[in-house]
């Protein structure tokens, strides 16, 4: 992903990291008395990192105000976050660790090999393991209501400091704050500070519908109405900031820190001059905003601002499967609608190389490159004809069962004979 495709190409392998890459004869040269294992007619590439998904809700399927399972109803937005609240705080610990492991199953199937993953199961660390995928875990600051709102906060930065220097070669952390509006000012503010501090990723959902817009403009709204009263702030709204919430989460000083934000649909070219000032780093998660009907972001503004972009599915509460081949063919068809279409390339790159960015992981994945981990996987391309481009061959046409074996630090976690 960062160079052209080596036809009749090879990678040298020793324990969790890649050696050599480059023409399979002079790789043979070199290494003589290698193990050699051979795959005709298959791509080997770097394996796909989700930057941003919610493990957790593996098992909202089918709850209320499911906007994927019900497309014939109109699920307002604050109507479904209200249900991912309640979901959270009804599900058992064991049912929400067999929900991360099915979707760390669904991953692995389709060939992801990293996820950024947000949420507030503290067992996901130890599924992560014995799974064998690497990740970025992001525990997730959402206040139910204002009586816990500090303790949560105080969890989840136990978590960071219990796992900062946890010992695994797949598994860090960072932060997150589930928006603008279910954290207070005071605490988005020391949230900064402390990643900047730390020198951890800060992941945020930002802008990503019409209630948030209208909220932080007026302090009218779903999010005043509807929301807040279950959170427990019902009687405490904020004045009206005038702002869009960009604009707001620059002032206090959030966006120094370069956080990565989820979703950013609504935003003015204003908002997208403050990412770029501040190198925000942001993850596109297209059929989410399609079912949660938020919008498309914008698409050509944000190429035309070199804004770093990648791709997430986010959760099965607001998407169908976990599978990024289905995100790049969706995100394929609807780039072009703004006249910012992205080619195949530049979509594989954002669920591999520029994801890595986006998640601080780039020393050690996101390409194949000497000197980084063994993270990959072969894809059948047996039906690629000779003369298509195979980044467009790939998108099109891939799915779970032509991924043939998937490889995170060097250990097989799929194959198929």
């Amino acid at each position: 992903m960062e160079g052209d495709p080596i036809v009749g190409g090879a990678m040298a392998i020793e324990g969790s990291e890649i050696i050599d890459i480059g023409k399979e004869s002079d790789l043979l040269a070199r290494y003589p008395g290698a193990q050699r294992e051979d795959y005709i007619n298959h791509v080997l590439m770097p394996g796909l990192i989700n930057a941003h998904t919610h493990l957790d809700m593996s098992h909202h399927k089918n709850y209320p105000f499911d906007p994927v399972r019900t497309l014939g109803a109109d699920t307002p937005f604050v109507d479904w976050l209200i249900s991912s609240i309640d979901y959270k705080k009804r599900t058992s610990p064991e049912r929400m660790r067999e929900a991360v492991e099915e979707g760390l199953d669904a991953c692995i199937e389709s060939g992801t090999t990293c996820v950024g993953d947000m949420g507030s199961f503290e067992g996901i660390f130890h599924s992560l393991e014995q799974k064998g995928v690497r990740a970025v875990i992001f525990p997730e600051v959402l206040s139910y209501d204002s009586a816990v709102a500090k303790d949560l906060y105080e969890m989840a930065m136990a978590i960071v400091d219990k796992y900062s220097d946890f010992d695994s070669d797949l598994v860090s952390v960072g932060v997150a704050p589930y928006s603008p509006y279910t954290v207070s000012r005071n605490i988005l503010k020391i949230m900064a500070k402390y990643v900047q501090g730390a020198n951890i990723p800060l992941m945020m959902h930002v802008a990503e519908s019409f209630s948030e817009m209208e909220f932080f403009y007026n302090s009218t709204g779903d999010i005043a109405t509807k929301l807040f009263p279950v959170i427990g702030w019902g009687e405490d709204l904020p004045p009206a900031f005038r702002k869009t919430p960009v604009e707001y989460l620059d002032e206090v000083g959030f966006l120094a820190a370069s956080p990565i934000l989820a979703c950013c649909v609504q935003m003015t070219p204003g908002d997208i001059d403050r990412l770029v000032k501040n190198k925000v780093k942001m993850v596109w998660c297209p059929r989410s905003n399609y079912y949660l009907k938020q919008g498309l972001a914008p698409l050509k503004q944000l190429k035309a601002k070199n804004v770093l972009l990648s791709l997430g599915t986010d959760g099965l509460a607001s998407t169908n499967t976990l599978s990024l081949w289905d995100e790049l063919r969706f995100a394929m068809e609807v780039s072009g609608g703004q006249g910012g279409r992205f080619s195949a390339e530049e979509l594989l790159k954002m669920v591999t190389i520029q994801a890595a960015r986006v998640l601080n992981l780039e020393a050690e994945v996101g390409s194949l490159s000497v000197g980084k981990k063994a993270d990959y996987i072969l894809v059948d391309a047996s039906t690629c004809p000779e003369n298509e481009n195979i980044f467009s061959h790939l998108i099109q046409n891939t799915k779970s069962y032509h991924i043939h074996q998937v490889v995170v630090n060097g250990e097989v976690l799929k194959t198929v004979n």
